[in-house]
């Protein structure tokens, strides 16, 4: 195959783990390919050459972003002139609606080939959005299994590459071993903690789970509490908690239950098999907004894939670390909650199943 240029677009933590995956699959498709764009370390570690590192992206919520505008429209303009400099075969956008859908539209002015991986989540809010995604892009793939048949009803063709996480429920590991690694008493039950993957949800987290885990060492001395830490942050953390980063997997299998940040997280541990209870927290004025044009039940994709509710969701004023750490340790010592979880996430591993990758699947429909 022709030597290409490919301009990749992922704006935070999960879209650099997909970037990097799906520039894998690409490579395999075509070996001469050079790969340009905005993304972390794991799409870096594939060959690509960052124009721009997602650290400086990776802001969530409307008054957050107003904030950070005028970095952020820097960012978006020197994008934009590199990918006029460099004149790729190909871009693709990875998720981030709010900077992608205004890059999509610039692009299809000048006439890019551009493919969206990981949509907008439109059926949730903003609909409208659709109507750009179907205008500006040549080429649209989803991940979610439901949202084929919602973007069919309304006259849009989408690809279902399946979800990528869906692999992680074939995973095992060694549960004894990862304890005899880290020096944790056979006695001692796992907490995992996950509070986020951006620097504003750990600013808005992490002395919520911090508060948490000083409630639960008041009531119980037989916990081990591991921190999951995110490729693209640091969290300073006391000496008894202990932090992960590279096997953030092992980890949360190995795990007895998990208090975890709403996103990607919650359908990577669900495929895990670890129990878990959901929290997250905006600033009032972004959540008072995203409850006013909210259209679903529930904010974990865990809930809103399975469309029903298998974990609780602590948001907001109820993320506290009285409902946190009642609601961890209720999991812990209860072996029918566990039961009921551990069967509901069976449900939504079959619902999620796919057959071969769904990276590789990405990459064949962005080269038809």
């Amino acid at each position: 195959m022709t030597k290409e240029k490919i301009f990749i677009i992922a704006g935070e933590d999960s879209g650099d783990l997909h970037g990097a995956k799906l520039i894998s699959e690409i490579k395999k498709i075509n070996p001469s390919a050079d790969f340009y764009g905005i993304g972390g370390n794991r799409m870096q570690k594939e060959g690509l050459y960052i124009t721009e590192h997602i650290s400086n992206l990776n802001i969530i919520g409307l008054f957050e972003v107003i904030k950070h505008y005028a970095r952020i429209k820097k960012i978006f303009n020197d994008t934009l002139l590199e990918i006029k400099k460099i004149k790729p075969d190909k871009v693709v956008l990875i998720d981030y609606p709010g900077f992608n859908l205004r890059m999509a539209k610039k692009l299809y002015a000048l006439n890019f080939d551009v493919t969206y991986f990981i949509l907008p989540q439109v059926w949730a809010w903003k609909e409208s959005r659709k109507k750009s995604l179907q205008k500006y892009c040549k080429r649209l793939i989803s991940i979610i299994p439901f949202e084929q048949n919602w973007f069919k009803s309304r006259g849009i063709n989408v690809h279902y590459a399946g979800h990528p996480i869906s692999s992680l429920s074939n995973k095992n590991y060694d549960k004894e071993k990862f304890r005899q690694t880290l020096n944790i008493p056979s006695s001692n039950k796992i907490i995992a903690l996950l509070p986020g993957s951006r620097k504003g949800e750990i600013e808005r987290h992490w002395k919520v789970f911090l508060d948490t885990v000083e409630s639960i060492n008041s009531m119980s001395n037989n916990i081990t509490f591991v921190l999951i830490e995110g490729q693209n942050v640091n969290i300073d953390c006391p000496k008894d908690i202990i932090k992960i980063k590279e096997r953030q997997y092992e980890a949360i299998y190995s795990a007895d239950a998990a208090i975890v940040c709403s996103g990607t997280a919650t359908l990577e541990t669900a495929m895990l098999r670890c129990p878990m209870i959901v929290c997250y927290k905006l600033s009032a004025p972004t959540w008072y907004l995203a409850k006013l044009m909210s259209k679903v039940k529930y904010l974990s994709l865990v809930n809103l894939i399975a469309e029903e509710k298998i974990v609780t969701e602590f948001l907001q004023k109820e993320m506290s670390s009285k409902n946190l750490s009642k609601g961890v340790l209720s999991i812990i010592n209860s072996s029918e909650k566990q039961d009921t979880q551990q069967k509901n996430y069976l449900k939504l591993i079959d619902k999620l199943s796919v057959e071969g990758s769904p990276y590789l699947s990405a990459a064949k429909h962005i080269y038809d």
